[in-house]
């Protein structure tokens, strides 16, 4: 996951990681852990995923 700053005071960009292949794709848009480390911790949700399933 990338997470930059911003010239706004305490606005974040974050950009998960998109895993994928011709079946679909895989990513992991929240994890407790890595935004904890970046300073976005504090809340008690501990990991989100987004996938699509490609029709072949």
């Amino acid at each position: 996951m990338q997470i930059e700053e911003t010239a706004l005071a305490g606005v974040l960009i974050v950009t998960p990681k998109r895993f994928g292949d011709e079946r679909g794709w895989f990513s992991e848009t929240w994890n407790a852990a890595t935004m904890a480390a970046a300073g976005l911790g504090g809340l008690e949700f501990v990991q989100d995923n987004h996938s699509m399933s490609a029709q072949i």
